[in-house]
């Protein structure tokens, strides 16, 4: 990558400082645990700052589509429990 035109900390580090993922997969199922925990806010947070990483775009695209989706049903599902009176409405 050339590093003139990175704006990444990362690969502008020295190679003793740079961070190194040992595993893509892992870091794929963290970011769709955590999407699932809390979709709206780090879900779609966890998304963007993979997708800010070169080699982890395919991943973030991943997450913010599983935060998007879920998101939504996560929103349609809680409207639909206070209307049946299983979660309080105030």
């Amino acid at each position: 990558m050339d590093q003139e035109k990175s704006f990444s900390p990362i690969d502008n580090a020295p190679d003793s400082k740079k961070v190194v993922l040992s595993s893509r997969k892992k870091w794929l199922y963290l970011g769709i645990v955590i999407t699932i925990a809390n979709p709206v806010f780090a879900g779609l947070i966890l998304g963007l700052a993979f997708l800010t990483e070169p080699d982890m775009k395919k991943e973030a695209k991943i997450i913010l589509g599983v935060a998007i989706v879920w998101g939504i049903v996560y929103s349609y599902l809680v409207n639909w429990l206070t209307t049946q009176g299983y979660l309080p409405s105030y």
